[in-house]
């Protein structure tokens, strides 16, 4: 289950890339491909990731009472992961070109579970 929580979250992060720098990758532009995709992950995203985030946690309790890299970066993995759920719906229910602030929101979360990824990764256990 992780695998395919750290699967979708790589997903969801390049594609919402791809998405958010039209002017980087133009091909992705008016890619209805590269959107449908990344509304589909998201979806499935919305669903995985707190049963996987709440079955974490429920196994690490013992872990998260000292506070140490793993536990913040899991900890910061968990919210981010979160208000991305939260600010990813107005932007599938309404679009991304009506709600900027939102979508300001969503795109630094995107960046901010990217790095909590990859410093939860490289971090003693």
């Amino acid at each position: 289950m992780r695998k395919l929580v750290v699967l979708s979250c790589v997903f969801l992060i390049l594609s919402g890339i791809l998405l958010a720098y039209p002017e980087l990758f133009p091909w992705a532009e008016e890619s209805t491909a590269v959107s449908l995709l990344h509304i589909w992950a998201g979806i499935f995203f919305i669903v995985i990731f707190p049963l996987y985030s709440w079955d974490h946690i429920k196994g690490h309790s013992n872990r998260l009472r000292k506070i140490s890299l793993v536990s913040a970066t899991g900890v910061l993995q968990f919210f981010a992961g979160m208000g991305l759920i939260i600010s990813g719906i107005p932007l599938l229910l309404y679009s991304a070109d009506v709600l900027e602030f939102p979508n300001d929101i969503h795109l630094i979360l995107t960046f901010v579970l990217a790095i909590s990824l990859i410093l939860h990764k490289i971090s003693e256990k």
